[in-house]
């Protein structure tokens, strides 16, 4: 189900005169706070480049817009043109009344329209579709050429349906969490923590787009970590990813299993390290838990790039052997935490 909502517009703004991204703003009769909208993508070539403002010149009350609109769109654009065709009566509202009642013909004809489609977190689709609009556009701060606007509107396709893929991943993940009061056990830890990943996912993807493929090896850099105190599986995770970029140097840019071990190990020590850091901090025994399993997840990972490093440099047989160790103190801490009475 689409919100329709130009009936309650009083007025709104749509600005895409930054490539990539559409911001607007709507007052809207009944609200209280104006609506902000922030969109991944580009409008249709008519408006791609341009800040359109537009006036209902006679806003109506929508009840459930007040009661279920959010006042923050943020998501993926739709169509958004200024130039679609739209099939009109040429006869007043009054008249096509009378003409029903006269069984008349109504003449029709073609005008454009005012047209905006987005797709947002909270709301899903929204659409606004009005020719009664009082409506004025900038001069193009940028242009889309035939080609490009077909390209623009394939790419809006695409993001649209992962956006939506990725919005129904996130329903079916928060449908599975369970309203507990007080500490869950790891297995509702695991669906929680599932519901946070898809959400950041859905959050990266709206973002200003994919990092890099590349990585960035100053940012895989070992900071200098105080280990007084630390735990040992806290100690043996910094000494496996120390040991996993020394040996990979400039390497870990490559695509296949360098850049695997390198990530891998990077997530394994600063899930740990988070886990346990410097300072104490009690987390729920079912969120370390949870967390575990994902970090044996990576050892896994880790240990399988080692299999294929090793056929070419030696050294990283060493390696896995310490992966393996880590993956044990790992077990032991699960098996701690499970069974709290024998520790």
């Amino acid at each position: 189900m689409a919100f329709h909502i130009d009936k309650a517009i009083v007025k709104g703004w749509i600005d895409n005169t930054t490539p990539g991204i559409t911001r607007g703003g709507l007052e809207i009769k009944g609200m209280e706070r104006p609506v902000k909208i922030l969109l991944r993508g580009n409008c249709w070539r008519d408006l791609a480049g341009t800040r359109i403002d537009f006036t209902n010149p006679k806003p109506e009350l929508q009840e459930e817009l007040i009661e279920h609109f959010h006042t923050l769109q943020r998501g993926v654009i739709g169509d958004m043109t200024a130039s679609k065709k739209v099939k009109i009566p040429l006869v007043t509202p009054e008249e096509i009344e009378e003409f029903g009642l006269e069984d008349k013909d109504i003449s029709f004809g073609w005008k454009n329209a005012l047209s905006l489609e987005w797709y947002s977190l909270v709301n899903g689709r929204v659409m606004l579709e009005t020719t009664g609009y009082d409506v004025q556009i900038s001069n193009h701060q940028w242009e889309l050429d035939e080609a490009g606007e077909k390209k623009q509107k394939k790419d809006n396709a695409m993001a649209m349906e992962h956006f939506m893929e990725l919005m129904l991943t996130a329903s079916e993940a928060q449908s599975e969490v369970k309203e507990i009061e007080g500490e869950v056990d790891e297995f509702e830890w695991e669906k929680r923590l599932r519901v946070r990943d898809t959400l950041e996912e859905v959050t990266w993807f709206l973002g200003e787009g994919p990092p890099s493929s590349d990585l960035d090896p100053n940012s895989y850099e070992v900071e200098e970590v105080n280990l007084n105190g630390r735990e040992p599986v806290v100690k043996h995770a910094l000494l496996v990813q120390s040991q996993a970029l020394d040996l990979l140097g400039d390497s870990m840019l490559d695509q296949g299993p360098r850049s695997e071990l390198a990530l891998s190990t990077a997530y394994i020590f600063d899930s740990l390290d988070e886990t346990w850091p410097e300072e104490s901090s009690k987390l729920e025994d079912g969120y370390i838990l949870a967390v575990l399993k994902r970090t044996l997840e990576a050892c896994n990972s880790a240990v399988a790039a080692c299999n294929t490093l090793t056929k070419e440099d030696d050294k990283f047989e060493d390696l896995r052997v310490h992966v393996f160790h880590l993956r044990d103190l790992i077990i032991d801490k699960c098996h701690q935490l499970r069974e709290p009475g024998d520790q």
